[in-house]
């Protein structure tokens, strides 16, 4: 009901701010590297008997306070992840001195240490001052480059629970949950879909648009058997999710809805278009009143967010089906995508329109859940020229005019092809 919606909003409102508290504290890499856990900083601050500025009950501050010790640590883990494999691109290295990249980028708070000044030295392997001092002066040039920002807490539309925060229940076959509030010994019931076995820490999410609670909690997966098939290189495109080095397409149903999606998406931006001149034309005049009823009646975001949502919905579904096809059909080991990331000019508007719709986020998410649950790995690749260059061995011969369309010819050795199928090989 309204109360408990207001009631949690207000809640999240102040954990959002007790978090961005706590945030500067581990925005100070020394102070972060030195900590081996949240629990340092959170047993001084209750030695010195803080008093949180957001009233929040005590197990809920220390929450906030843990959240924000581990969105640190995320953005350095994520930033593991970006270097790691540009460890392999020095060649020139000796095996020690990648070893030792490899070992500086293992933990945040390796990393952490690292870029504060005092590099840690490892004690299981040995490796020379040089080749150490060449490692940590590449790694601090990238780190600063891809770093960006330190993170901050921007919306208030989610809160950590731990197991002594929350009570699930079921009473007349309705399953609930109790969760802490502001006030002790008062809590929030919000009646749950389904019936789950819900344990350990759970996070609590606001979705502002349906206007209902996401509860989101940790559940054991069965682990997979790895696949044992041949690496499966797969190129993505627009009218279809992805197709491999042997020319399969998988996905075909995805250009239809894309094509569908972009053109409702226009006719809509035009008919708003529309509606806003009138509005504005109505203002001129004097005539708020129908400015605004135009506004409040026939401009309203609603039902196009809902529409937006049941546009992803309805692609993340190709994109399943297409990957579950993948795993049907070749049962790969490894399989191998460009960077997600399609960027430049189009050709047209049109074109523009349908790359915009692309789901590039959700593709990349879907193949990643997809590989860690379904047994096979996922790497990924730069696709620079892959559409352009030559698939045959002997050949390899590259030029923007191999390709024409949908269509690749080879102006060297005259190795005709599809240009998709030459992008994945």
């Amino acid at each position: 009901n309204r109360a408990k919606w207001e009631a949690l909003g207000d809640l999240a409102r102040r954990y959002r701010a007790e978090k961005n508290v706590h945030l500067p504290h581990y925005h100070v890499d020394a102070r972060f590297a030195a900590e081996e856990s949240e629990r340092a900083y959170r047993d001084a601050l209750v030695d010195a008997r803080y008093v949180n500025p957001q009233g929040l009950q005590g197990r809920m501050w220390k929450m906030a306070q843990k959240d924000a010790y581990e969105t640190v640590e995320k953005q350095w883990a994520a930033l593991a992840e970006e270097l790691r494999p540009l460890m392999a691109r020095h060649e020139h290295w000796s095996e020690t001195a990648k070893h030792y990249a490899y070992w500086l980028i293992f933990t945040p708070r390796r990393l952490a240490q690292l870029v504060s000044g005092r590099a840690p030295v490892p004690a299981k392997f040995t490796v020379s001052e040089a080749e150490q001092q060449t490692v940590r002066n590449y790694l601090r040039r990238v780190i600063r480059r891809k770093r960006g920002r330190r993170p901050v807490a921007k919306t208030a539309r989610s809160i950590a629970f731990d197991r002594n925060m929350y009570e699930p229940f079921e009473k007349d076959g309705q399953q609930s949950i109790a969760l802490m509030s502001r006030e002790a010994k008062k809590r929030i019931v919000v009646p749950l879909t389904g019936n789950t076995p819900i344990t350990g820490n759970l996070r609590v999410v606001l979705d502002f648009e349906r206007r209902r609670v996401e509860v989101h909690y940790t559940a054991d997966l069965k682990p997979q058997a790895p696949l044992a098939g041949e690496p499966c290189g797969l190129d993505a495109g627009v009218s279809e999710v992805f197709t491999d080095a042997q020319g399969n397409r998988y996905g075909e149903e995805f250009g239809q809805v894309i094509a569908q999606a972009s053109d409702d998406l226009c006719d809509r931006g035009r008919k708003r278009n529309k509606l806003h001149r009138l509005a504005k034309k109505a203002e001129a005049r004097g005539d708020r009143a129908q400015a605004h009823r135009i506004r409040k009646f026939n401009l309203g975001r609603k039902k196009l967010r809902a529409g937006a949502r049941r546009q992803r919905a309805e692609l993340g579904r190709q994109i399943n089906t297409a990957l579950n096809q993948i795993k049907e059909k070749r049962q790969p080991s490894v399989i191998v995508t460009e960077k997600l990331d399609l960027r430049g000019k189009a050709q047209s508007k049109k074109s523009s329109r349908r790359v915009s719709l692309w789901a590039r986020s959700l593709l990349k998410d879907r193949t990643e859940f997809k590989a860690s649950a379904e047994g096979f790995r996922r790497e990924q690749v730069n696709p620079a020229y892959s559409s352009q260059t030559c698939p045959k061995p002997a050949c390899g011969y590259f030029h923007a005019d191999n390709r024409r369309g949908d269509r690749f010819q080879c102006r060297h050795c005259g190795h005709i092809d599809d240009a998709d199928r030459v992008a994945a090989t």
